[in-house]
């Protein structure tokens, strides 16, 4: 009888193994056929995408003598000199298959660019409400709310401000935007948002 259970569990084990086998080989070939046909697409006009423009003229440039902010603001210059596109979770084979491989290089600098927007903004507004500015950080966050960004601490410190001064419609607004996120980030971002909820 022991012999008999024992028999079967090796048999089990084996079958889901073999299955789960097939299925991995399946989603392989299935990737590669994308890739292959991706890799043959050719280039598409790319000059209609919404390119994230900074309102520099929105933001307190040069009005602290704060080392911090001052280099926040350098890279904010710098950036709004660059081509910046948020495009979501679109991995590389997404991108190639939309627009061409041909434009793969310049649609993943454009994303790397807002990738670092995102974290200057953040810093940015943190440095202010460090010198006790919190309305030129409220302008700062919610610009990368505006275009994108998936940083909790984005939504996290906007939301402070906003229960600070006891705008309960501005904050359940922030709420309704972190749920629209096409990011991995948006359920954990959205039950933070949630707990912050004054009774």
């Amino acid at each position: 009888m022991a012999i008999g259970i024992v028999i079967f569990f090796i048999f089990l084990i084996a079958y889901f193994r073999k299955k789960n086998t097939k299925a991995q080989n399946e989603i392989e070939a299935t990737f590669w056929e994308r890739e292959t046909e991706a890799n043959h697409v050719r280039r598409q006009d790319i000059s209609g995408l919404p390119y994230i423009s900074i309102p520099l003229e929105n933001f307190p440039l040069n009005m602290y003598e704060n080392s911090e902010i001052k280099e926040c603001e350098s890279l904010l210059k710098s950036l709004s000199e660059k081509k910046i596109l948020n495009l979501g979770n679109q991995t590389n084979t997404d991108l190639k298959l939309q627009y061409g491989m041909a434009n793969l290089q310049i649609l993943s600098e454009c994303e790397e660019n807002f990738i670092t927007l995102c974290r200057v903004l953040v810093e940015y507004a943190e440095a202010l409400l460090a010198c006790g500015s919190p309305r030129e950080a409220q302008t700062v966050l919610e610009f990368g709310i505006s275009c994108g960004s998936d940083i909790s601490k984005n939504y996290l410190l906007l939301a402070d401000l906003y229960l600070a001064d006891h705008d309960r419609g501005a904050y359940d607004a922030l709420i309704s935007k972190a749920g629209l996120l096409d990011s991995p980030m948006k359920v954990s971002i959205v039950t933070r948002l949630k707990e912050k909820a004054p009774a």
